[in-house]
């Protein structure tokens, strides 16, 4: 048995906080693992773990041997990073990312990147949620701001802005008076995203400040194209980023609202581990998914206006 797979094994154990999770993990059996914290413990002589049914915790030696395993670990991952300088990018990269950007946006982006390179085997996740990049195992991720402040481990960096602008379709216009300033949108019905059953209120720059309006809600959705689609089929007003509503605009099945308005717009980064061992495999997919997501976010009303 591998004592460098065994240690590999233990420091998932240690992050993950139990078998299971380090197997489903690793793709491993939790006989599998246990085997190897077995042989570990074996090696030194010394239990490494304090596991009782309901938790487990680390021994000092088990704590001492994480610090120099995680070591180990980052040697041999900057010789792997030093011996992949000069291959083609291979094997897993891990991504997440939001459902609408990451379907129309970071999908084809990945495809793009898997056709040039076939030997990368490419996962996306799509989830509003975001995930823990330790415990899922993420390479990159690619999350709307703002960011939490508290994330020291990562290194994040805003590769776009989704300018947020308001539209309806030509049939709901046609019912009601179109707004013709951000306080008649109180007297619209409006088609707004939410997350867990509350709506999230619509901001727009005013000179220094922001303002915030919390119009009434005719209907709301955590999918940003269903919220789309609504507007389409007349039932609202809704506020979405400029790149999914533009190819509708241009269709006429939606029409802008308040055209006037300056948009409010959101910072989409692209986050990775801080470590300074990241392998090339990992840095060369930033920067094509970085140049790809930019480009394809670049406002679709702005581009179609210089077309």
């Amino acid at each position: 048995m591998s004592r460098l797979k065994s240690l590999t094994v233990f420091v998932r154990v240690a992050e993950l906080g139990s078998f299971a999770a380090a197997a489903r993990d690793l793709g491993l059996s939790p006989a599998m693992v246990g085997n190897h914290i077995r042989a570990l413990e074996e090696w030194f002589s010394t239990p490494l773990l304090l596991r009782t049914t309901r938790q487990q915790s680390l021994t000092d030696a088990g704590q001492e041997v994480l610090g120099k395993a995680r070591h180990v670990l980052a040697g041999m991952a900057a010789l792997e990073s030093f011996a992949e300088q000069s291959q083609e990018p291979s094997g897993p990269l891990r991504l997440s990312a939001p459902v609408g950007i990451g379907r129309h946006v970071v999908a084809p982006a990945l495809r793009g990147l898997a056709r040039r390179y076939p030997e990368l085997k490419v996962e996306l996740r799509l989830s509003d949620l975001p995930e823990d990049m330790v415990k899922s195992s993420l390479d990159l991720a690619i999350r709307n701001g703002p960011l939490p402040g508290d994330e020291a481990s990562l290194i994040a960096r805003v590769i776009a802005r989704q300018p947020l602008i308001l539209a309806a379709s030509p049939s709901y216009l046609a019912a009601y008076a179109s707004p013709r300033t951000l306080g008649d949108l109180l007297q619209h019905k409006t088609i707004r995203y939410s997350r867990n059953g509350r709506p999230r209120p619509w901001l727009f720059p005013s000179g220094e400040s922001v303002e915030l309006i919390d119009p009434p809600t005719a209907f709301m959705s955590d999918d940003i194209e269903t919220l789309c689609d609504a507007a389409r089929e007349g039932l609202g007003i809704t506020w979405l980023p400029d790149w999914l509503l533009a190819p509708h605009i241009a269709a006429g099945t939606l029409a802008i609202v308040l055209p006037e308005q300056k948009p409010w717009e959101i910072d989409t980064y692209l986050i990775r581990l801080a470590s300074p061992h990241t392998s090339p495999k990992v840095l060369h997919a930033a920067e094509y998914v970085a140049k790809e997501v930019s480009q394809r976010l670049t406002p679709g009303l702005t581009r179609r206006a210089k077309a």
